[in-house]
């Protein structure tokens, strides 16, 4: 697992006024919120992986909001554009040579969704940009081979979702690894946590054609096996390939954390950078987009 480093700071305050400003122009109120999490980051545990302690800080900037689910609306509304224009998003599959690639782009270049700070660094993004970017995207190939024949190969895949707009494309994803609904399980949030899919949204966009979708049984963002229910930990234990989406579940399922019971797992990220330490620890830059095995 990753841990934190200092830099993690003043991202967390920043992504916590963030959300409060979509929430209420409240100045007071704001201030109030980081200096209560800024008392929670002073104790901050150094081990402790960056997801987590963004989830740290989220969680107490909802409690003081007494707003369950801040990003409720922008959820809403990219769920409802994806959905409304589904068959632009199938067309771009059903132009390409090599669908199953093309399908891997999409939903790699969808993780800009998962960015709560996205207007700042693409202002203006649209569903447009987003197929133009997905088409220009360049991954090497042996990465999506590499991911094809492991897909081909599973039995059972476990498919770990992030933000709630990029359920349709992760969909189309699967849909391209030729499984039954049986073989693959998908995993979303037990309760709302930033912009990320939760039941509800999994099933507003369709997922339960292409999967069957279960949730670690506790409150987080990525995947802390260590806090996870025994009974997601036996899901996990027995996929054959898990698919892990966006920059949480790699900090929390980097290396040796994506064991269970010492038992190494086949693990592919598909996330789009966010931060320069990550950017960094990856050696791409920020908004690269990433496919990479464990």
């Amino acid at each position: 697992m990753m841990n934190n480093c200092p830099e993690c700071i003043p991202c967390c305050l920043r992504r916590v006024l963030r959300t409060a400003s979509s929430v209420t122009t409240d100045e007071w109120l704001h201030r109030k919120i980081l200096a209560e999490v800024m008392q929670d980051l002073a104790k901050l545990d150094e081990i402790a992986s960056p997801a987590e302690v963004l989830h740290g800080c989220v969680r107490t900037t909802a409690k003081t909001l007494g707003v369950a689910d801040p990003y409720a609306e922008e959820k809403a509304r990219w769920i409802e554009e994806t959905t409304a224009n589904a068959d632009l998003i199938q067309g771009f599959l059903d132009a390409a040579q090599d669908r199953f690639d093309a399908a891997v782009r999409l939903s790699l270049v969808a993780g800009i969704f998962d960015w709560e700070l996205r207007e700042e660094s693409s202002p203006g993004y649209s569903l447009k940009r987003l197929l133009e970017e997905a088409g220009k995207l360049s991954l090497p190939a042996d990465s999506v081979e590499d991911l094809r024949s492991a897909a081909g190969e599973a039995a059972r895949i476990l498919f770990v979702h992030a933000s709630a707009a990029e359920l349709l494309f992760d969909r189309l994803l699967i849909s391209e690894m030729k499984k039954s609904r049986g073989a693959v399980v998908s995993v979303v949030r037990e309760a709302p946590i930033l912009a990320h899919a939760t039941r509800k949204e999994a099933a507003a966009a369709g997922l339960e054609e292409v999967a069957r979708i279960v949730d670690p049984g506790v409150a987080c963002l990525g995947l802390p096996l260590m806090e996870c229910s025994q009974a997601f930990r036996e899901e996990y234990a027995d996929a054959d390939l898990v698919i892990a989406k966006g920059q949480a579940a790699y900090e929390t399922l980097e290396g040796k954390s994506s064991q269970i019971d010492g038992e190494a797992k086949d693990v592919f990220f598909l996330l789009r950078v966010k931060c320069a330490f990550m950017a960094g620890h990856l050696g791409v830059d920020v908004g690269d987009c990433v496919l990479e095995r464990s």
